[in-house]
């Protein structure tokens, strides 16, 4: 009885291990015919795209960004303008600091020339 309880047991795992195996199998046969007819079949997408909104998103964020570039632009300028007045302002006060150092170089030569102990 423990013979046949052994050979019993032997050949279930034996048929339990066949069909284990051809279930695997089957599996892949029926996954590889899947990846066939998809690879067989063609696609055609023919869904349009409304891109309205987004262009107009990119009106809106276009005119918003050329107004604050004009308005940096504009504030540019003024600095710009300032500095060149300031600039100007400049070169007329080293023009008359100019003329006064030359006014007191001959003054200085004058008192000079007139407290000279020899003549």
């Amino acid at each position: 009885m423990q013979l046949i309880r052994q050979h019993f047991s032997a050949l279930i795992t034996v048929i339990s291990s066949i069909s284990v195996l051809g279930g695997g199998f089957y599996a892949y046969g029926v996954f590889e015919n899947r990846i066939a007819q998809l690879e067989s079949r063609e696609y055609v997408i023919s869904q349009e795209v409304d891109l309205m909104p987004v262009y107009e998103k990119m009106e809106l964020h276009k005119e918003a960004l050329s107004k604050k570039i004009s308005d940096k632009l504009r504030e540019k300028n003024t600095e710009i303008g300032t500095i060149n007045e300031s600039i100007s302002e400049m070169k007329t006060n080293i023009a008359v600091i100019d003329t006064e150092m030359e006014l007191l170089k001959l003054q200085m030569e004058e008192l000079n020339l007139s407290q000279n102990p020899l003549q």
